[in-house]
């Protein structure tokens, strides 16, 4: 039986708070904690508020950065994750250490960059059924039902025996390097993170309806058989629970 928590807040910056509130006592747990991040404009609002807030409350030599996904396309352009969280975040906390940030290059060439990090991953976080395994994931739900970067039309790809796969947007064709379900779904803790009444719809299908929706919403795939799955909404997000 999945071991699964949905937390509401008030507002995103609330969200923020209890999310931060959240991360303190699992680091309390882990003495090192590999975080996999997610883009998306909740991220965003936590990212802000951890720069204001938490530059000392966070012990964060003893955080790792991963992503969970990322566009290809070079740090600079407003696309990339990680631009966006060196915008928000890293620039703005000297207690962060360059060398626990480990980035998808999103300007290299797809296949190989997936390659590349898988290796990457295998190096860095231990082990658990032969594949990597994070302390924690940070997920965003697209309007479409898809997390990280694999989406509808691409859901063969959740189940991939490749640790990183190549999603592709299915209107843009943007290409992004991701995680495979398999890893996201092999971590100790998978949080998503809504905020907004235009995710309401879909935070009901999956979590209220997941097996109607299993085959058509890769993010009703989420399911750490070993971990612990959590929810952190806003009362928008919220609204049809």
């Amino acid at each position: 039986m999945i071991k699964e928590e949905v937390k509401v807040f008030k507002d995103p910056e609330a969200l923020a708070q209890g999310f931060t509130e959240f991360l303190l006592k699992l680091s309390d747990v882990y003495p090192q904690m590999n975080l996999a991040l997610s883009g998306g404009t909740t991220p965003k609002v936590i990212f802000d508020y951890w720069a204001e807030y938490c530059k000392e409350t966070i012990d964060w030599k003893r955080i790792n950065f991963f992503w969970g996904d990322e566009r290809c396309v070079p740090p600079e352009n407003v696309m990339n994750n990680y631009g966006m969280t060196k915008d928000h975040l890293f620039d703005k906390v000297p207690g962060i250490n360059s060398n626990n940030i480990y980035r998808i290059h999103g300007e290299n060439e797809p296949e190989e960059e997936a390659q590349w990090y898988s290796k990457v991953l295998l190096g860095k976080l231990m082990q658990k059924l032969d594949l990597p395994s994070f302390e924690m994931v940070m997920l965003g739900l697209g309007d479409d039902g898809h997390t990280v970067s694999i989406f509808p039309n691409q859901i063969e790809l959740w189940d991939s025996k490749d640790i990183c796969v190549i999603g592709e947007h299915p209107e843009s064709g943007m290409q992004r390097v991701s995680l495979s379900g398999r890893v996201v779904n092999n971590s100790q803790y998978v949080v998503f993170l809504a905020t907004g009444k235009n995710k309401a719809e879909k935070v009901r299908d999956i979590i209220k309806n997941k097996k109607d929706f299993f085959n058509k919403y890769p993010a009703a795939k989420v399911n750490p058989k070993k971990g612990y799955l959590y929810w952190f909404l806003d009362e928008e997000a919220a609204s049809l629970l």
